[in-house]
């Protein structure tokens, strides 16, 4: 055997995985040892079948799990070699599983998931299809797991252990109350027995030597050797009437310690009974504490999922937030670059009122020299209205005479045209 610390050591399950042809209603036994090979004698070993405690071993002593008794067990002469295997009796369809081998060692704890499955074919049927009848054989394998444990299942687990170890050590302290009372009792019962032996064997040698005495002075036959017995013969019925009385006091003492006896066996059974409606009471308690962990659990799982959903609508709620601020940061952009181009058409405008200005101005000055120019023409068109009349009244003069007269005139007013 290694002679490593007990501090160093992990559990193992030899060869990873195993494989076994075994008969419901047989013997089973779900591998696990200590790696390096250590004593494992003054350790603590708990193994579970889900969260139910299966076996318990503490300070030397092997405990069976309330659902367990007399099918589960370790070797304890193998527990020196490190190894701590369950031996499951009786082997039932309902013990395959999942099992936790967990081995405390002062501070250090390890533990292992062992999973007990029975071999399926490539269509996920049972290797065996036998019917399900004790005796029939079935394909085990036997292999290490990767499950975990939540909080709640761990909880129920030390839970278990605590009440199997509770309900050992309550009815080994009960017991071993009632053998210390009836063990009293037997001593006295004894002590009274060798005292009513002692007092009968007294009363055997009295009744011996009245014997002999009254056949040495033949009492019967000589009255005067009566008379002078007299005296020894009052003072043994004196003592036999002591002894007698005696006799009866620890006949009645008999009594009172049968009477006590009985009330013993009474009280006794009443603590019995007193334990079982306790263990139920225990049980109830269970119940209604699995009903309440089983409520928790539900309105925690409700909780969850409220948080779950107000966790989901606040992640709408911000993407919605982002996707209006993303939107509000565009529009922001939008209305900056419209204002940008508000301002650029602002003094677009305002060029554009200074050209009108300006184009006004020169408009109106524009127009005010047309007016003028109006003004002119309107002078000049006078003019030749004026020298129209003077042509017309020419031409009434003699012709030689006008042609002779308009030739100048006409020559003069093209010249002014013309100017």
């Amino acid at each position: 055997m290694a002679s490593a610390s007990r501090d160093e050591f992990h559990l193992i399950v030899p060869n990873e995985s195993q494989s076994a042809e075994v008969k419901l209603g047989s013997d089973v036994t779900i591998p696990c040892h200590l790696s390096p090979e250590i004593s494992a004698v003054d350790m603590e070993i708990r193994w579970f079948k889900e969260t139910d405690c299966a076996c318990l071993y503490k300070k030397k002593e092997v405990i069976e799990g309330r659902s367990y008794q007399g099918r589960t067990g370790l070797s304890t002469e193998e527990l020196n070699k490190g190894n701590v295997s369950l031996n499951l009796r009786e082997f039932k369809e309902s013990d395959m599983g999942v099992y936790l081998c967990q081995v405390i060692s002062e501070d250090r704890t390890e533990e292992i998931i062992i999973e007990v499955e029975e071999r399926k074919d490539s269509d996920g049927q049972p290797v065996n299809q036998s019917s399900k009848i004790q005796g029939r054989q079935v394909h085990l394998i036997l292999h290490e797991s990767n499950r975990t444990w939540g909080e709640n299942q761990r909880m129920k687990m030390e839970e278990s252990a605590l009440m199997t170890e509770f309900e050992v050590n309550y009815v080994k302290v009960l017991h071993q109350t009632i053998f210390k009372v009836f063990k009293n009792q037997g001593k006295k019962l004894e002590q009274t027995e060798l005292q009513l032996k002692e007092s009968k064997t007294d009363l055997e040698r009295v009744l011996q030597q009245l014997e002999t005495i009254t056949e040495k002075f033949g009492l019967l036959e000589n009255k005067k050797d009566l008379d002078m017995k007299e005296p020894q013969m009052q003072q043994i019925e004196k003592q036999l009437l002591q002894i007698t009385k005696y006799t009866e006091e620890k006949q009645n003492q008999l009594e009172e310690k049968d009477t006590q006896l009985e009330n013993m066996s009474k009280q006794i059974s009443e603590k019995e009974k007193l334990l079982e409606s306790t263990i139920k009471e225990m049980e109830t308690s269970k119940q209604q504490l699995e009903a309440l962990r089983q409520e928790q659990m539900r309105q925690q799982e409700l909780l969850e999922k409220k948080e779950q959903l107000r966790i989901s609508e606040l992640n709408e709620k911000s993407k919605y937030l982002e996707e209006t601020k993303s939107l509000l940061e565009e529009r922001e952009g939008k209305i900056k670059s419209l204002e940008k181009e508000k301002d650029r058409l602002n003094e677009e405008l305002q060029d554009k009122d200074k050209r009108l200005k300006d184009i006004n101005a020169k408009l109106i000055q524009t127009v005010r020299e047309v007016e003028k120019k109006q003004n002119q023409l309107q002078g000049k068109h006078t003019q030749l209205e004026n020298m129209h009349k003077m042509l017309s009244e020419k031409m009434r003069r003699p012709e030689n005479k006008e042609l002779e007269a308009s030739q100048p005139d006409e020559q003069e007013t093209k010249s002014k045209l013309e100017k």
